[in-house]
Parts: structure tokens; C-alpha cells; sequence
């Protein structure tokens, strides 16, 4: 199970990286995609079953590393907002999205891809330590 925990948490780290590149060069696509979080069922459950998915694999990672109540409280905030999402009517959690869509300009979208990038890199560091 531990290879597998590894993995998970590797890879959302290699998705948090390609996200960073997306919204540093693609600011207006990466918007473009955030209007589109929870508009249809598929969308919503995709999403939320993923993020359920990686908050597991951190709390299965978690006695594997140095940083385990680090690992184990990202984990849980994740697995539990996952499953408070997938309970709330469906347009409540795409309406947020719009909400921030509509809000955001480009230039603030590509101030976060810094932090992006290096959570994905320390999370690939502290998943292969």
C-alpha cells in the first residue's frame, strides 16, 4: 500500500506542476476551466472522487514520512471537504466556482502558479524521501 500512497501523492505533486505552468502561460484558460468545476454531474463527481482520492493517499502516506500530522491534516481537509461537496446541491458548489471565475483577474491567477509549483515539488520531494 505504501508504493501505492507514494504514487498518489507523486502524481497530484506532477498535477500541481502542470497546473502552475497552465496558469502562469494560460491565465485565461485556466478560467476558463474553473467556470466549468461542478457544471455537470460528471464534472462534480469526477473532481470530487479525485480529490477524495489524493486526501487518502496523504493520510496513507502519512506514518511513512517525517511530516506525518502535516500529511495526515492536508489528507483529511481534503477526503473531508471532498465528501461535504459531493453532499451539498450541485450548484451551490458550481455557483463558487463562477463566483471566483468572475472575480479573479489574469494577473492574480498567475501570481499563485509560484506556490503551485513548489507545493507539487515538495510533495514529489517528501512522497520519494
Amino acid at each position: 500500500m505504501e508504493i501505492l500512497y507514494r504514487t498518489i501523492v507523486c502524481l497530484f505533486g506532477l498535477w500541481l506542476i502542470v497546473v502552475s505552468i497552465i496558469i502562469l502561460f494560460y491565465p485565461q484558460k485556466a478560467l476558463s476551466a474553473l467556470r466549468k468545476f461542478a457544471s455537470t454531474n460528471l464534472i462534480n463527481y469526477s473532481e470530487l472522487i479525485l480529490r477524495l482520492i489524493v486526501g487518502l493517499g496523504m493520510m496513507g502516506l502519512a506514518p511513512y514520512t517525517v511530516y506525518e500530522g502535516g500529511f495526515k491534516i492536508a489528507g483529511g481537509f481534503l477526503a473531508m471537504t471532498a465528501i461535504i461537496l459531493m453532499l451539498i446541491p450541485r450548484r451551490w458548489h458550481h455557483n463558487y466556482a463562477l463566483w471566483w471565475a468572475d472575480r479573479l483577474k489574469t494577473w492574480q491567477v498567475r501570481l499563485c502558479a509560484p506556490f503551485s509549483l513548489v507545493l507539487g515539488q515538495i510533495l514529489i520531494f517528501l512522497a520519494l524521501a
